[in-house]
């Protein structure tokens, strides 16, 4: 039987870019580091992120049926720290940002924001999966990702 250390050094083994999933609370912006995000479908344009049940993030995204998903690029580590902190702290006090009308909050420093409405949920273990369809897109600038590979985040050089 494999224990959980095992699957999370396996997992591990395996880079995954880093996002900031987007939402709101009793009006206020909420969000939290993701690093399982992935496309799902070009036609209708679909997208899926997982997220751990104790995730603070996740009963207001099933709430407002509306997330943001923050791609980051490697200038961004300290962003993924910060959204990856203390829950009930306030992420977005120190934090530029806006949102479209009826969409999700978009940092400022993102190089990419997806903003999606929640199509499906489905239970995955000890996560939920979201199924965001994506009805807006901003790409600011092209910077190389943010990783995620084994606890770290590695330096990209792209060619």
């Amino acid at each position: 039987m494999l224990t959980p250390k095992q699957w999370r050094a396996a997992m591990g083994a395996f880079p995954s870019g880093v996002t900031i999933v987007t939402s709101w609370q009793n009006g206020k912006p909420i969000g939290t580091t993701i690093s399982a995000f992935s496309s799902l479908s070009l036609v209708p344009p679909l997208l899926l992120v997982c997220m751990d049940y104790k995730n603070p993030a996740l009963t207001p995204i099933e709430e407002t049926k509306v997330f943001g998903v923050n791609i980051l690029g490697c200038d961004s580590t300290h962003l993924a720290l910060h959204f990856g902190k203390d829950p009930d702290a306030d992420r977005f006090a120190s934090v530029n940002y806006r949102a479209r009308a009826g969409g999700a909050p978009q940092l400022s420093d993102a190089p990419v924001f997806i903003d999606c409405t929640l199509e499906h949920s489905y239970e995955g273990g000890d996560h939920k999966i979201f199924v965001g369809r994506g009805i807006h897109i901003e790409h600011a600038h092209v910077t190389a990702p943010l990783l995620y590979h084994k606890g770290t985040f590695p330096t990209f050089e792209p060619r």
